[in-house]
């Protein structure tokens, strides 16, 4: 069975995370569930501790931030779980309208730098290894990019854009600093979300869906693989390549970054054939 694995997604906003995830697991679907904040984080993974499919991200979204719903108590509860947490996501900044004003931008920009300094505070040797970190970033590409590098995130930690729409010098950047980016159906609609796809390195690729895109929608193994596919062969035709070989190349690159890396398939020479 082919296995594809979703890096953006939000599993904590479905009625039943659990069985979403089994039912995943039975379709092939490992994912990376993000939250948008900690108390979210911490339910989702109690929820989900018996599902090795999904991993959970802890979150402090910036839509939330702006709107105050993660506000000083959310963040330090946010600080003291990072350090022995391994996957950090959504995190990051939007200053699209109507989070485009000056405090809006002040709060958020504050928040990130908490944030960004808490995934450092590292407590054990185990971490050293740095973390994943899935980033939302809407008409902000630059200034995430410039704190990232004040942190040195980029140098300790794999970092994700999710669904990435900044410049296009601002993609050359990214690329340059190491980025991953995740890539799903939404961003392949636009013109530049496609160029954008084509023209990002073939091993710093990600699938994803982004979905459920609000608390109480289901999302059924079958439309969470058929949206995996349909972004899988937009992306295979963009890049003039077989969709298998795709599906082996991204897969391969996610369970590296998730640290679910499973052992070699014998050759054929090892089986006698």
């Amino acid at each position: 069975m082919e296995q594809l694995y979703d890096m953006h997604c939000h599993l904590g906003f479905t009625p039943a995370p659990a069985t979403s995830a089994a039912a995943a697991a039975q379709a092939g679907i490992g994912a990376l569930s993000c939250t948008v904040e900690p108390a979210e984080y911490e339910r989702l993974r109690s929820a989900l501790i018996e599902a090795p499919n999904v991993a959970v991200a802890l979150g402090a979204h910036p839509w939330w931030i702006a709107d105050g719903r993660v506000g000083d108590a959310e963040l330090e509860r946010f600080c003291a779980l990072a350090p022995a947490t391994r996957f950090i996501g959504e995190i990051g900044l939007d200053f699209a309208a109507p989070r485009d004003d000056d405090e809006s931008q002040r709060l958020q920009i504050a928040a990130l730098n908490r944030i960004l300094d808490a995934c450092d505070a590292a407590p054990a040797a185990a971490e050293t290894a740095g973390k994943l970190v899935s980033i939302h970033a809407v008409h902000t590409a630059d200034v995430v990019l410039d704190l990232l590098e004040e942190h040195s995130t980029t140098d300790r930690h794999k970092v994700v854009f999710h669904w990435f729409s900044g410049t296009s010098d601002d993609l050359a950047r990214a690329v340059r600093a190491g980025c991953y980016f995740s890539i799903g159906p939404r961003m392949l609609a636009s013109r530049r979300g496609r160029e954008y796809a084509r023209q990002i390195p073939l091993d710093r690729l990600l699938l994803e869906t982004d979905m459920p895109s609000h608390e109480g929608e289901t999302l059924p193994a079958n439309i969470w693989l058929a949206e995996l596919g349909n972004a899988l062969a937009g992306i295979a035709q963009l890049k003039n390549i077989d969709r298998n070989l795709l599906a082996e190349r991204l897969t391969a690159t996610s369970s590296a970054l998730l640290g679910t890396e499973r052992a070699a398939l014998p050759r054929s020479s090892d089986l006698g054939v």
